[in-house]
């Protein structure tokens, strides 16, 4: 066939075959150019990027503004009130149109007479008041207020540092576990390469008669389950890259090249020294605390009800018949004071629910802090035994590659079987898996102390979350 084609045709046909072959390959460098491309991400990088652009961080700090505002309006009630009001009436009530004529600076010794007093004629009044209202005391009202509104927004810059540290583990979790997928497909690759190897080396063995064909058989099949494994730790990577993505708040579509993480100093010191720093940095107890002096302003609050209010009023007021005559005006300035003398026991209800109110807080912040004593003794304990498995698992490889390593001499030289030799590979791919994960749960393990002590991103989430930022 290819020889009633012609030289020239048979040429053509080559280099159509020879494109064909070679497509793979140069898909394959295009995809490694890709990745040379790809944005390099550290773990801080991450973790700015999640400050600045995760939603949750997003809504806490919209409350913390929130909050701010608040402060400034219980700040307003201490200042004088000022409203223009303005009205407009015609009428012939007598009462109405002899205070009218007073007040418009209209009245003579004719609007004495009995007939003009009964029988008024129709007037027109236009009155425009200033007032002016300057609060003293009204029950407390006003300071107790300034004071609850700055524990809420001491409260609102808490929640948001509490919700900056859950996002931060929830970043560095992500981080690890696109991290582990990205070394998983590594190890994969390697133990691809090693078992195409073996493949290659049981054929040799059986084209000399050294072994059966079912040492061929087994290594093929060794080196399949191991593509289709690295199939999957590939798609793992992807899903990981899209949750580490969702995490800092950028699009999942997004790819990174991930940077390694550096040897942090972890010094796991003794479980009263994090038990002592939870209390003192932990935000859900301090917001708790910030909750109880609440409910005691509350209570405050109740038991003033039973004090005079005290204001200061200032009345401008101008009258006239029409806009084209000035009429008259006026000043009025007056003190007053309101005393509750009974409201049906309210009061006193106001005062026991209050107590009750604060009873209940200091019970919720009890519970609170043993909630997070058993969070930072939980996280302790597992930071100890994550450290002691990644020893153990340090030692496992190096048992394992040594291991493959005499098993491999051993069936070079028709000492061992190819199940043998399988099922060390097996053992060193497994076991890399095993130390990979070990290591990344260390790392969260020490992550996860930190921030349930309180500690984890305080001095970035203390420059990133200013109010000035």
């Amino acid at each position: 066939m290819f020889y009633s084609l012609g030289k020239g045709n048979y040429l053509i046909f080559l280099a159509i075959l020879l494109s064909f072959l070679l497509q793979p390959v140069y898909a394959l460098s295009a995809s490694s150019a890709g990745q040379d491309e790809l944005c390099r991400l550290t773990l801080e990088q991450a973790f700015r990027t999640a400050i600045s652009q995760n939603p949750s961080m997003n809504q806490a700090a919209a409350s913390r503004k929130k909050a701010a505002s608040e402060v400034n309006r219980s700040i307003a009630a201490f200042l004088p009130k000022v409203n223009l009001q303005a009205g407009y009436f015609h009428s012939d009530n007598p009462v109405n149109v002899f205070g009218s004529k007073l007040n418009q600076a209209d009245f003579t010794r004719q609007d004495f007479q009995i007939d003009s007093l009964n029988y008024p004629d129709y007037r027109d009044n236009w009155q425009a008041r200033v007032i002016m209202t300057q609060p003293l005391f009204n029950q407390g009202r006003e300071y107790i207020g300034y004071r609850t509104s700055k524990l809420m927004s001491d409260m609102s810059e808490l929640g948001l540092t509490s919700t900056g540290q859950s996002v931060l583990y929830m970043v560095e979790r992500a981080y690890c576990q696109a991290l582990l997928a990205q070394e998983k497909v590594e190890v994969l690759k390697a133990a691809l390469k090693t078992a195409v190897s073996h493949v290659k080396l049981s054929e040799s063995r059986y084209q000399t008669g050294l072994v059966l064909k079912s040492d061929v058989l087994g290594a093929q099949v060794q080196k399949i389950s191991t593509e289709r494994a690295l199939l999957k730790a590939e798609n793992d990577f992807r899903i990981a890259t899209a949750a580490l993505n969702k995490a800092m708040g950028t699009s999942q579509e997004k790819m990174w090249h991930l940077e390694q993480l550096n040897n942090e100093k972890q010094d796991g010191g003794t479980l009263d020294s994090w038990l002592e720093q939870a209390r003192k940095y932990r935000p859900e107890i301090l917001m708790a605390k910030d909750q109880l002096k609440i409910s005691e302003y509350g209570h405050q609050q109740a038991v003033f009800r039973f004090l005079p209010s005290f204001n200061l009023h200032g009345i401008y007021q101008q009258d006239r018949q029409n806009f084209a005559d000035f009429g008259g005006d006026s000043w009025t300035l007056m003190a007053t004071m309101s005393i509750n003398l009974f409201n049906g026991f309210g009061d006193r209800a106001g005062i026991s629910s209050a107590l009750a109110e604060m009873e209940k807080k200091r019970a919720r912040l009890r519970e609170v802090e043993n909630n997070i004593e058993l969070q930072v003794r939980s996280a302790y304990y597992e930071f100890q035994t994550a450290q002691k498995q990644l020893k153990v698992m340090g030692k496992a490889v190096k048992q394992a590659e040594e291991s493959q390593r005499i098993l491999k001499k051993r069936y070079e030289n028709g000492l061992a079987l190819m199940v043998e030799l399988l099922s060390a590979d097996t053992s060193v791919r497994e076991t890399k898996l095993q130390e990979a994960r070990a290591r990344f749960d260390a790392r969260l393990a020490w992550s996860e102390l930190r921030w349930k002590a309180g500690l984890l991103g305080r001095d970035l989430l203390s420059t990133s979350c200013s109010p000035s930022h």
